[in-house]
Formats: structure tokens, sequence, C-alpha cells
């Protein structure tokens, strides 16, 4: 652990907390970790999992004693509270999702300008090395021009009681998707659906046109079958995958089961006007496998180094949380309207 480490208080303790306790443990930074959690159930049961952690007496005494925060509560507190962090000039790692609303972002913007904080989004499958080896070849030219990226975050889960299929499941690949193929999501159709009858969307389909004319699709939903035990849930089981073509070559990445399959080639001209395939037989491409501590513990080390240098992350307030909010924005704009809509411009 570097002398100068921040001190770091992680505001919130639940499931997701605990895993990134156990990664900032696994980064040599536990001595530097406060806790605190508004539900002592939470913080006591983080406390019993992690001997080692300090709480916190409350909000004020963590920020007072913090450089930088960890904010993993549930997503309607996240507004206020990363407000109150960034009022109280400390720097801050922000769990997906950001926001609820892309007005929510824009406050933020402004004020960590006005503070002069660091913000950095928690956007998980951004730090994974497979999703970091596919965007490496799309960049590298090696699917030529894209035309189709899909993501399918959906399995047989709860419910939780603070959000719906949006936040929880597509909020992911509203950003990944985009990171991806180095363009934005210009317009959304999008159908959503409550088969539980709570009140919240639990199935949404979304049907994206990006701004240089690729397609896309996003399928979320905690209703439908799975195919994997989920790393994170207990008990649930989940599809988490994304797919990719272009001109040149073909692929799909299974972040649950950790498989990488890629298929190089194009179709070529045939008689009678036809296109037939030419690809290569698939192949595996060489990249590590992450559970989720590992993957938390990559995020977190990014964000010191943008602490130690001050400089922007990567998946700073404008594109970690603004840019996917005004896509699901819009994809809630779309099913109301039951039309295409445009994502407004950030």
């Amino acid at each position: 652990m570097p002398a100068d480490a921040p001190r770091l208080l992680l505001l919130g303790c639940g499931a997701f907390g605990r895993v990134h306790l156990a990664a900032l443990a696994a980064l040599g930074l536990a001595p530097r970790v406060l806790g605190f959690d508004p539900d002592p159930a939470a913080a006591t049961a983080a406390r019993a999992a992690f001997p080692w952690l300090r709480l916190a007496a409350g909000l004020e005494a963590g920020l007072a004693a913090c450089d930088a925060v960890i904010l993993a509560t549930p997503v309607p507190t996240h507004a206020a509270l990363a407000a109150t962090v960034l009022r109280a000039g400390r720097d801050l790692f922000l769990e997906k999702p950001a926001v609820e609303r892309a007005e929510e972002a824009r406050a933020l913007l402004r004020l960590a300008a006005e503070r002069g904080r660091i913000v950095q989004v928690g956007l998980y499958f951004r730090s994974h090395p497979k999703a970091r080896a596919l965007r490496a070849l799309i960049a590298e030219g090696a699917f030529g021009r894209l035309h189709w990226l899909a993501g399918r975050f959906s399995g047989l889960k709860r419910a939780r009681g603070d959000s719906g299929a949006l936040l929880n499941d597509a909020v992911h690949f509203a950003d990944l998707l985009p990171w991806l193929a180095g363009a934005p999501v210009a317009r959304v159709f999008a159908q959503l659906a409550d088969p539980l009858g709570r009140g919240r969307e639990d199935l949404a389909v979304l049907q994206l046109r990006f701004a240089d004319g690729a397609l896309g699709l996003i399928e979320a939903g905690c209703v439908l079958p799975g195919r994997w035990p989920d790393a994170v849930v207990p008990g649930a089981e989940t599809r988490k995958e994304i797919a990719v073509a272009g001109s040149a070559a073909l692929a799909e990445v299974d972040f649950a089961a950790e498989t990488f399959r890629l298929r190089r080639g194009r179709h070529r001209p045939a008689a009678g006007g036809a296109f037939v395939p030419e690809h290569a037989p698939a192949e595996t491409v060489a990249a590590p496998a992450a559970g989720p501590v590992q993957v938390v513990a990559a995020e977190l080390a990014a964000f010191l180094d943008c602490l130690a240098a001050r400089r922007a992350p990567e998946a700073d307030l404008r594109a970690g949380a603004l840019l996917p909010a005004l896509v699901l924005d819009a994809a809630r704009r779309s099913a109301q309207e039951g039309r295409a809509v445009a994502v407004e411009e950030a």
C-alpha cells in the first residue's frame, strides 16, 4: 500500500458494497478504509464479513475522516448523496447507475466542476478484460465497419426494490455498446413491461440506431430464463452476453461463461446476385477471466491512479453518467409514446 494512499469512505455496505470491500482488501487498502451505512444491519453484516473494517459513527464523521468516497447505496439515494460528497470537497467513485435521470447527471457535472472534484462512475464491464480485448480489436479495425451490437443482461433473479430493468440491468449495455462502437446512440425504440405488476419495468427491450448507422439491441430483465449461476446474486441465473458484427468479423462474448468467440471473414459476391459468407473457423480470443472482485479492483485502481495524477477518468460523469442516462430517458419516452425517439444531445 502506498504511504500516500487516500483515506477512503465506503458509503453503502450492502451486497455490492461488500464486493468493494473485498477488492479494497485485495489492493492492500484495508487500513485506509472506513465504512458507513444508514442501515445498521448492513453495516453489521459487512463488519462480520470483514473484521478489519472500521465503521464511521455517521456520514458527517465519515466525510471528515476521508479524502475520497466510494458510493454504493441504493439507486434513488445517489444524486443527493453524491452532491453531499462533492459539496464536502471529496472525490467520488459512484457506482452504477450513477443517477436515475439525465437532469441529475447534469447537476452533478456542474457541481463537480465548481468544486474541482474527480468523479468516476463504476461501469463494471468497461474494466472486464474481455470487453477491453474486444474494444481493442474494434479500434484496430479487425471488424471493419460495424453494423450490429447487441447485449443481453437478463435472467431469473430477484426484482430489486429500488429500480427496474433499465437502471439495474440495461444501463450496463447502454454504456458498454457505445463505448465499444466509438459512436453514440442516436435513436431508441423501446418496449417496457411490468410482468410482476409491481409498478416497475422488469422487462425491457431497446432497439438502437447509432450515430454512424449501426444497429443495436439490448434485452434486460429479471423474469427471463437464465443460463449460468450469477456471480454476485446468490441463487440467481443469468445471461450476460454481447454480440458484435462488422464487415470483416463477428464476435460473441459471454461474461458469465468467460468465453470470447471470434470469426473473421466477409460476405463475397456470388452468382445470381447472392452474397455468401467466407469466414474462417471460430477462434478463441485470449483474454483473462475475471470475477467481480478482480473487476472492481481494476476499477478502483484506475480511480486511485486518477486521484494521484489529478486527471479525469475515462468513465467520468459525462461519459459514465450523462450519456447512459440520456439513452434510458429516451427509452422511457419511446415506450410511453410508442415510437422511436432521438436521444438528446449531451
